[in-house]
């Protein structure tokens, strides 16, 4: 038995060497390099530029024009393992947002290969009944700035939340178009209604998974096949 794990950590080592993994590319995507705001006021934002009035906001923060349980709370329906903040719309506005760009060029031979998948997520939401909603995005740029593609993930409605305040996971997952050297993350608020943008948005990742050529692959289900037959073929031994 020992002998058949060996032999089937050796097969998986080597059907996935250089198929290393970049973790989540997304500088503060959790809103937690900054201090949230206590009541939904516009604050300074680490890592992203700001559109409008875009902000962090600390979970149970009182307030919210248009609330008067406030914004949503640490037991809110969003992350299990949450940090103090979250990102918002902010006060008086039908729009605004946040974004960043990432440098994927040092994954240009397996990009170019049409060997590099992506995932894209975040928990999304908003308040109570109101529309407002948030949206994150993944633009796929080339030289020049060229776009070659895009994913993107929400709205979550208010239906999706069944009217209650707080955020939802949704994720996308695709291939990096060949040719992409950078990849600009745009996270959108929109309002609908009341005053208060209530567009709400928690850790948010973009990352890079390398994908096994076909050759590791078949490798890999011989040599899984194999151990099987192996570890069966020693059962049966008297």
């Amino acid at each position: 038995m020992r002998r058949t794990s060996l032999l089937l950590s050796a097969i998986l080592t080597a059907a996935t060497s250089g198929a290393a993994c970049a973790g989540n590319l997304i500088v503060n995507p959790g809103a937690e390099a900054d201090v949230g705001s206590d009541d939904g006021s516009v604050v300074s934002v680490t890592g992203w530029t700001t559109v409008g009035k875009f902000t962090v906001v600390r979970y149970g923060a009182s307030g919210g024009t248009d609330s008067t349980s406030g914004f949503p709370r640490p037991r809110s329906p969003g992350p299990d393992e949450r940090g103090r903040n979250f990102f918002a719309g902010g006060p008086n506005n039908q729009s605004s947002g946040a974004y960043q760009y990432i440098d994927v060029s040092g994954y240009s031979a397996a990009i170019d290969e049409g060997q590099v998948s992506f995932d894209l997520s975040g928990y999304l939401g908003g308040f109570s009944s109101q529309r407002d909603a948030a949206r994150l995005t993944a633009t796929f740029l080339g030289d020049a700035g060229a776009v070659l593609g895009s994913s993107s993930i929400g709205p979550v409605t208010a239906n999706d939340r069944d009217d209650v305040t707080g955020l939802l996971f949704r994720e996308a997952a695709g291939y990096v178009p060949i040719g992409t050297i950078q990849v600009r993350i745009d996270l959108e608020m929109r309002r609908r209604d009341g005053s208060y943008n209530d567009g709400y948005a928690d850790d948010l990742s973009f990352r890079l998974n390398a994908v096994p050529e076909p050759a590791a692959a078949l490798m890999l289900g011989i040599g899984v096949g194999t151990c099987m037959l192996a570890a069966r073929r020693r059962r049966r031994r008297p």
